[in-house]
């Protein structure tokens, strides 16, 4: 029970500023930019409380189906297993001399050699100067927990990042994300605006004919609109913030202003940082 057995749910996540930041400073230095994915973390973590579950179906030993499994650790489901999950491998990343960083503690960094960890719930960026000291890491994570090496950071958490060695640059876009969202909200085939917002409407409350909307469906879309904003579209955060605004009981006119940002999106996809 919340408040009884455990306090904190969640898992810290490294910010986006952050990986702006480790993606430039890697590719200015000249340094490997490398992922790594934990594979089923949430079952690593360590419950310090009593917690009891029912037998799960098909599981049950017959004539003791009354009883229940006490758990050693974490399952997916658990609230606080994200948390439980975060205090672990926090432990591992502290125990191999790294340095965890003031500005973003989901940093850890080790002058020598040098390596720079950036941690995503289950999603690593591992930044070295040279692949024998990546190789030593990988081999390390993968003695303590089962690891997916995927290699050259090229895809992660919605946004795809696009090195060029040659003319020391990286560029990062969310072009799939755009299309997956147009997918999802049925606009694959709208017509494309040049602009996230139209200068000539203003956005209230109440307009006095426009009907109400489903709120669920437009909380959806602009927490979608949201980490674009954040993550690679500065441009689209003003729009972004008004049709905010009106979460708690949008109606259609909100709805249009919303989707008339994904048409702006959908015309800008190409576009990156």
């Amino acid at each position: 029970m919340h408040g009884l057995d455990y306090e904190e749910t969640f898992a810290p996540v490294v910010k986006f500023n952050t990986i702006r930041t480790l993606l430039a400073f890697a590719i200015q230095n000249d340094l490997l930019l490398h992922q790594m994915d934990v594979v089923t973390a949430f079952l690593n973590g360590i419950i310090d409380q009593e917690t009891y579950m029912e037998q799960p179906d098909g599981y049950a030993v017959r004539g003791q189906e009354s009883k229940v499994y006490k758990l050693k650790r974490s399952l997916h489901g658990q609230k606080q297993s994200p948390c439980c999950w975060n205090q672990v491998f926090d432990t591992i990343l502290l125990s191999i001399d790294v340095t965890q960083s003031e500005a973003d503690p989901c940093v850890y960094i080790k002058c020598n050699p040098f390596v720079i960890i950036a941690v995503y719930v289950d999603d690593l960026l591992v930044l070295t100067e040279t692949q024998h000291v990546m190789d030593e890491i990988k081999v390390i994570r993968c003695e303590r927990f089962k690891m997916k090496d995927i290699g050259q950071l090229h895809y992660c958490l919605g946004i795809s990042i696009v090195q060029n060695k040659e003319n020391s640059s990286v560029y990062i876009h969310q072009n799939q994300y755009i299309e997956n969202m147009l997918k999802k909200f049925h606009m694959s085939d709208s017509k494309i605006v040049s602009t996230p917002t139209d200068v000539n409407v203003k956005s209230c409350k109440d307009d006095g004919f426009s009907q109400p909307e489903d709120k669920v469906l437009y909380q959806s879309l602009v927490g979608s609109l949201l980490y674009f904003a954040i993550a690679t579209k500065p441009d689209i955060s003003y729009a972004v913030r008004v049709v905010a605004q009106f979460c708690a009981g949008p109606n259609q006119s909100h709805l249009t202003a919303a989707k008339r940002i994904l048409r702006y999106l959908k015309g800008t996809a190409q576009y990156a940082l």
